[in-house]
């Protein structure tokens, strides 16, 4: 074989390895934008844990029927309620098993699965970007169908829904404290953490690659929507929680977040041995403690009206 010939079949070889890679990084768009094929169900109901509740839906902006729960407090309904959003491949049943505890400390629960998980419509979901039409539709449902229950509003969120509880805080300035789980920084850094993680694969040149082909389903680049660029404007009581096991979103990560809130009423708390969505699980009877205490300090109750002279 000559030279020349030697020197083609590499060009060949190259070119077929550059187009292989393109395919693949065209398909491994999908794992990102869409939640495991098979949805994890909802196997975990309010009645399981003694509490009443109402089944509700509600539609979003592009049309989507979203699902949810509206727990009233234990003893009845009181004008303090918390918002939950679940986060990316969960639903909101076993974000309920983790936090149901609150409604007995005097607070209605809000619960919604996020499109394209749980019992919700759709199939793409972009990890914090779209998922803020559904908190904006959750809240809106909240605000007219219970105005008396959303007068002492907060928002819970745990890793994409932590993103998306950071946004609601931000761009909501009525809602009162903001309780950040397991939240990541940036959109580009989870993905990637994610990515190299769990499937292997390396930010250069495929996930460059990959993200390409999300930005391009998707219509817009979802990083400008991630809590880097939404904390700066999030100055209520927030507190920060988060696992210093956990590997989608280093304690390095977490820190940083925190330390962008220019709230002065901020606080983190680091749980040792947490890995990422077990803060719960490890954190046990004092994480149910420090949870329902910080809550408790910033939901206050609507005071009473004025009466007429």
């Amino acid at each position: 074989m000559t030279k020349i010939e030697i020197i083609n079949w590499l060009i060949f070889a190259l070119a077929l390895l550059s187009a292989g890679a393109v395919v693949a990084a065209y398909f491994k768009s999908y794992s990102i934008i869409r939640p495991p094929k098979r949805r994890t169900p909802v196997v975990f109901s309010p009645d399981q844990f003694g509490l009443a509740f109402e089944t509700i839906d509600f539609t979003t902006v592009d049309g989507l029927q979203l699902k949810g729960w509206f727990i009233p407090a234990v003893g009845g309904e009181t004008e303090k309620t918390i918002v939950l959003c679940h986060g990316w491949g969960s639903n909101r049943g076993e974000l309920m098993r983790d936090t149901h505890f609150l409604a007995e400390k005097g607070f209605n629960l809000f619960y919604f699965d996020f499109r394209a998980s749980g019992e919700s419509r759709g199939v793409i979901s972009s990890v914090g970007y779209l998922e803020t039409r559904d908190f904006d539709a959750a809240y809106a449902f909240l605000k007219t169908h219970r105005p008396m229950a959303s007068e002492e509003t907060g928002v819970f969120g745990t890793s994409m829904g932590g993103s998306v509880a950071i946004y609601a805080a931000a761009k909501y300035p009525e809602i009162k404290c903001l309780l950040s789980e397991n939240t990541f920084l940036s959109y580009t850094g989870v993905v990637a953490n994610w990515s190299w993680l769990r499937m292997k694969i390396p930010y250069w040149p495929m996930l460059a690659m990959t993200l390409f082909f999300v930005r391009l389903k998707l219509g817009v680049d979802p990083e400008p929507y991630s809590p880097v660029h939404n904390i700066g404007r999030v100055k209520l009581p927030a507190l920060f929680i988060n696992g210093d096991h956990d590997d989608l979103v280093p304690l390095a990560d977490a820190e940083k977040l925190y330390g962008l809130c220019p709230s002065a009423k901020k606080r983190m708390w680091v749980i040792a041995g947490a890995s990422h969505g077990k803060c719960a699980e490890v954190g046990g009877e004092i994480y149910k403690g420090k949870v329902g205490e910080f809550f408790m300090e910033n939901l206050a109750e609507a005071p009473e009206p004025a009466q007429k002279a």
